[in-house]
């Protein structure tokens, strides 16, 4: 069995390759030249699996890797796989839909392409942008699905010295979803696969509870000037509030999908427990990143409130944690692992924020959770400014006065 994987990075080499390998694939990866310079050098790679108290390590050995540039190389891979794997970020699929496309278009065979993206509509979409290439009737005898990850992996370390070894350091979790409904035959074997008929829920699922609770551990721990998640959520207030955060967003689920898809408070005592490892040594920053993105009207927070309104429950600590987003820094999607400047979104009045929520979130102004969110937005800032830290969430008060309402800080005082 062949596979390709697209994308050098945390979740296509310490996730996917990771898996592949184990499952017995010839494995061809696809990078961007320092990352696959190295990779080709040595023909190897570890991943480290800790889970905070244990960790270990696996070599994934006997690459084949290929430069971005080596578009006909990588056709020709494409063409020859039984799986092809994407993990570029999905705002990079346009890029990548040309690729597969040729490669796709040279297979004898049904290919089974798994978008390994953070996005519901990852397969559907790429299916359609390599349909333009290839055209539909083509495309349509090849599988495209998305798929939902249960670990993270929030480093890649490129080695300091020749023939040492690439290290991805992530979670032991293996399991990912994909949509049974998108997939052609036969289908791949691949340890840790599982095939959903309701994609859609096990996509919320994980969104609505575990990013959910990432992201609010991000955004209030930025706040209160920690640099790193699992610091974050061992502060008690941090901690309260995420827990919160997420059982606000499965009441949701609940209600929408039943107790199988939202699961139990045992499941979000142990979401909690991955989010404290230290091992991972993962930032608010990476987390936090995207801001926009993570702000949209069906995603982590703002999609969670919405269904947790929907089922009658008041989204509290998810309207606390987008407008702690809002100061997070720009919302221009911007990428990488350095922290964006923290600021205001818009310098002086609420209905900046409301135009802001409008915008990027899609909230109406004076709906009931754009006013929460407003709210929460103007308690917070009545101290803020930049550098100054968030002592206590509960009655905001900050380390030093200077950028608000001194009277407030002095009554939360």
């Amino acid at each position: 069995m062949r596979a390709v994987v697209i994308g050098a990075g945390p979740i296509g080499c310490g996730f996917a390759g990771r898996l592949l390998h184990r499952s017995g694939y010839a494995l061809t990866l696809v990078g961007r030249a320092r990352a696959a310079t190295q990779l080709a050098r040595v023909g190897r790679y570890t991943v480290r699996l800790t889970d905070g108290c244990t960790a270990r390590e696996e070599s994934v050995d006997g690459l084949s890797v290929l430069d971005v540039a080596q578009t006909a190389e990588i056709a020709d891979a494409i063409g020859a796989a039984d799986l092809v794997c994407t993990a570029v970020g999905p705002r990079n699929l346009d890029a990548v839909a040309p690729l597969l496309a040729r490669g796709l278009g040279q297979a004898t065979r049904p290919v089974t392409v798994i978008a390994f993206e953070n996005a519901e509509d990852a397969g559907p979409r790429l299916r359609r942008l390599v349909g333009r290439q290839l055209g539909m009737r083509r495309t349509d005898r090849h599988g495209f699905t998305g798929a939902v990850v249960g670990a993270v992996f929030a480093h890649r370390l490129l080695a300091q010295h020749p023939g040492d070894d690439l290290l991805l350091i992530g979670e032991p979790h293996s399991e990912f979803a994909v949509d049974a409904h998108a997939l052609r035959d036969p289908l791949p074997p691949v340890e840790g696969m599982v095939a959903v008929d309701d994609f859609a829920a096990f996509y919320l699922r994980k969104l609505y509870r575990y990013s959910a609770g990432h992201a609010t551990a991000a955004y209030l721990g930025r706040l209160k000037g920690y640099r790193y998640l699992h610091a974050a959520v061992r502060d008690g207030e941090i901690r309260h509030a995420v827990h919160a955060a997420m059982a606000e967003g499965r009441a949701g689920l609940a209600a929408a999908y039943g107790d199988r898809i939202a699961g139990d408070e045992a499941e979000l005592g142990a979401i909690l427990q991955r989010f404290g490892n230290a091992a991972l040594g993962d930032t608010v920053a990476r987390v936090g990143r995207d801001v926009a993105r993570k702000l949209g009207h069906r995603e982590r927070l703002v999609g969670a409130a919405r269904l947790a309104e929907r089922a009658g429950v008041a989204p509290t600590r998810l309207a606390e944690a987008a407008a702690a987003a809002l100061y997070f820094g720009d919302l221009d999607g911007a990428a990488g692992g350095a922290a964006p400047p923290m600021r205001r979104v818009r310098p002086c009045h609420p209905d900046d924020v409301a135009d802001t929520l409008r915008n990027v979130a899609g909230l109406q102004p004076g709906c009931p959770l754009a006013r929460r969110i407003e709210a929460a937005w103007l308690r917070l800032g009545a101290g803020w400014e930049d550098g100054n830290l968030l002592l206590t969430l509960d009655r905001p008060l900050w380390a030093w006065a200077g950028a608000g309402d001194h009277t407030t800080l002095a009554r939360a005082s």
